[in-house]
């Protein structure tokens, strides 16, 4: 996690603000309590509200910024301007709290991401153990930008970088107003992030198979059927005896998952499995190999647009299952936008910005069954 923010590093004017170590702290429970659900609790004990909880949050952040609730929209942007940097320290704070541990919830990033958190004090380098393909992934201008890279036993690398941003001027003043809470507010930007993030390690690790020659027995494009099920099945055998007989997964989206099912109608599916169709809409697991479900993912602003490609079924040998490489710089940082241009002038603009990279470290045996 991130370095607390405690009462000793704020400024003379904060530590007036707060008054005492005992508010500070008071303060800094009420927002951790909010974004866990928790019950909440005042001085004598007394349980309170979540309302009550964020009234007093409010409060805070109006003694902060030196206003209160009958305020201007001409006295809340004079506020910012003063005081928005001791403001801005608090709400780096709570999101860098909600993303580390919002990717920490997440059942693909614990099982196969390998992360360098900057902050903590990771080195920013990998190292290969095995000879490797790697694909990373950067996005510049919104735009998606694969490179490719053939690195041998025992290289390190490093994986680029860049910056990912949210606008939120109108959020915070929307949170200034009562029309949003503390809580709604720093969920949305932890939100954003893990959703940006998530949508290009996904999009990265089904974007793998275009790494494999065309003519290979690791590459297969064929329907999904009975009478293709030997092949299907001898592509597993191939990816597992390639890498010293280990067990393998196989990736895909829920559509092209579910397209398993057509083999349902071969001696091999059991009652169970038939129970796991009905169930899930699809197979749990095929002859004992696990299956792992890629969510879909829209391009941002545009639900006719998938990221991730449901034709597409990835085997991958459980060699190295941390095979995402994510590098998080840890500090989330909160700037105005000043560029000429870029401002509105009824509109406070700021960017809630965090520095990140994604690189996909894949074996060099791997399978990939492009679904005719």
């Amino acid at each position: 996690m991130s370095k607390i923010l405690m009462f000793s590093d704020l400024n003379e004017r904060m530590r007036n603000v707060f008054e005492t170590e005992d508010n500070y702290e008071g303060f800094r429970n009420l927002r951790f309590d909010i974004g866990h659900d928790a019950e909440m609790f005042d001085d004598d004990g007394k349980r309170i509200s979540k309302n009550e909880a964020e009234g007093k949050i409010r409060n805070f952040v109006f003694d902060i910024l030196e206003i209160n609730k009958n305020s201007t929209k001409r006295d809340r942007k004079r506020a910012m301007k003063k005081h928005g940097n001791e403001l801005f320290e608090i709400l780096e704070e709570d999101i860098d709290f909600k993303v580390d541990t919002g990717f920490h919830k997440s059942e693909f990033f614990k099982q196969f991401v390998d992360e360098r958190n900057i902050k903590k004090g990771d080195s920013q380098e990998f190292w290969t153990k095995d000879d490797i393909i790697l694909s990373v992934s950067k996005v510049a201008g919104g735009h998606h930008d694969f490179t490719l890279q053939q690195l041998g036993s025992g290289t390190p690398y490093t994986v680029a970088t860049s910056v990912y941003g949210i606008a939120v001027g109108a959020d915070i003043d929307m949170y200034l107003t009562g029309r949003i809470d503390w809580s709604e507010f720093t969920d949305a930007c932890a939100r954003a992030f893990m959703i940006r993030i998530q949508n290009e390690m996904y999009a990265e690790v089904m974007n793998a198979g275009n790494k494999l020659p065309v003519n290979s027995q690791f590459n297969k494009t064929m329907a999904l059927s009975a009478a293709n099920k030997d092949t299907f099945d001898t592509l597993i055998e191939d990816v597992s005896a390639a890498n010293g007989g280990v067990p393998v997964t196989i990736f895909g989206t829920r559509t092209a998952l579910k397209k398993l099912t057509a083999l349902a109608d071969v001696d091999w599916i059991s009652e169970k499995q038939k129970n796991q169709v009905a169930e899930m809409g699809r197979l749990g697991s095929y002859e004992g190999t696990t299956l792992f479900e890629i969510p879909q993912r829209f391009a941002p602003n545009d639900v006719t647009k998938k990221l991730v490609d449901s034709t597409k079924l990835l085997i991958m040998p459980q060699v190295e299952n941390k095979f995402v490489k994510f590098v998080d710089v840890g500090e989330t940082e909160i700037l105005e936008v000043t560029e000429k241009g870029e401002r509105m002038d009824d509109v406070m603009i700021y960017e809630v910005q965090r520095t990140m990279g994604i690189g996909t470290q894949i074996g060099r045996y791997f399978g990939v069954w492009n679904i005719a």
